[in-house]
């Protein structure tokens, strides 16, 4: 179980002779996503009853990650774990799987970058527990922390992709489907790692748009992106001319949406689609991407708050029935937000969180360890 095998670390950490801990390793920003705009469509379409008319989508899987972090003096533990989860027929496939928290066979859901020394990797092979970069190289104690995590969780992710391949006619991924850049950068740090950071990513990237690729052979994959107050592509660009820069889409998205609606009735509405291009190891990566923007009350007699989010896909699409199962999948089923994603998100954060407060209680760590890094 994982408490057991925390334990087990406490032990090897204790008997350490030396600590190596890097606190820089342990500083981070959040990146914000910005990518040139290489084609747009200005239109605004509001949506009614009409578009639920349609056919529905019989069978829609929703895919998320969650991560929870045990911070020592000695050693980086990390808790990550990813589902598939299908409404159609209450199908589902977790990272870990339940029946596998009883076992010690396969805890690669637990990533471990120890910052003592000497230390035998070989303890870790033991346990079952990852501890190596996408690369296949054990992480050294400055590798900065916040992005050895997000490595974590997107290859799990991957994972899951694989996994649920065929499971239905629409795969929707909590996040985005593609980024070129990590999007987690260090505040200061260990500027030799920068070569291997971007390895990294690189190579998870490429796993990504494989298994995407696959998907869509038979399916359709998107990603749904809820945090815009982390992405700047509007404004960079600021295709509706509002006169704005560098504010964040979720700003960028208020002061369009409240510009529409003045003295009107809200809708829900879709702006877009557009057409974003972003350079990766030496090719092109085109993504086509929507907004949405759904009211969610009044406040006031006036303006209501609203649900931002952005849905995209890989490659060209050009028709607001591109965007139909997702759509079907949220308004139509009486949330602003798709019904597949929040069961999704639901269960892998009821399962990271069960496992971690298993470990709290086992080992006596307090609560505040685990708050510091937060899934993204």
């Amino acid at each position: 179980m994982a408490a057991d095998i925390f334990s087990k670390l406490q032990e090897i950490g204790r008997n350490a002779t030396r600590i190596v801990r890097v606190e820089e390793s342990r500083e981070f920003a959040v990146q914000g996503e910005s990518a040139r705009i290489k084609e747009a469509s200005l239109e605004v379409t509001e949506l009614d009853a009409t578009i639920c008319r349609g056919i529905p989508v019989r069978s829609t899987v929703g895919v998320d990650s969650s991560s929870r972090v045990i911070d020592t003096p000695y050693m980086f533990i990390a808790v990550a774990t990813a589902t598939g989860v299908s409404r159609v027929g209450l199908r589902a496939y977790d990272i870990p799987s339940p029946s596998s928290l009883l076992s010690h066979r396969d805890n690669k859901y637990i990533l471990v970058i120890p910052e003592v020394e000497p230390f035998n990797h070989r303890v870790l092979d033991e346990l079952g527990v990852e501890y190596k970069d996408p690369s296949s190289r054990p992480y050294p104690p400055g590798y900065n922390k916040a992005l050895a995590l997000e490595e974590h969780r997107v290859n799990l992710e991957n994972m899951i992709l694989s996994e649920v391949l065929g499971w239905g006619e629409v795969v929707l991924l909590d996040g985005p489907l593609f980024l070129p850049s990590h999007p987690v950068t260090e505040a200061r740090g260990s500027s030799k790692l920068i070569n291997v950071y971007k390895e990294n990513w690189e190579i998870l990237m490429k796993r990504r748009l494989s298994i995407v690729e696959k998907i869509n052979s038979s399916s359709r994959v998107y990603g749904v992106v809820k945090r815009l107050q982390y992405t700047h592509i509007l404004s960079r660009d600021d295709p509706f001319n509002l006169g704005v820069t560098n504010v964040s889409d979720q700003a960028y998205l208020s002061i369009l949406t409240e510009r529409i609606f003045r003295g009107k009735p809200t809708k829900p509405i879709v702006i877009g689609p557009l057409h974003v291009s972003s350079g990766f190891n030496g090719t092109s990566v085109e993504r086509t991407m929507w907004y949405l923007s759904i009211p969610r009350r009044l406040t006031g007699g006036g303006l209501g708050s609203f649900t931002f989010y952005r849905v995209e896909e890989i490659g060209y699409r050009n028709s607001l029935e591109d965007l139909q199962p997702v759509i079907f999948d949220s308004i139509c089923s009486g949330t602003s937000l798709p019904v597949s994603i929040l069961l999704a998100d639901q269960r892998v954060k009821k399962l990271s969180e069960a496992i971690t407060r298993q470990i709290v209680l086992a080992v006596g760590a307090t609560r505040e360890s685990t708050l510091q890094y937060l899934t993204l």
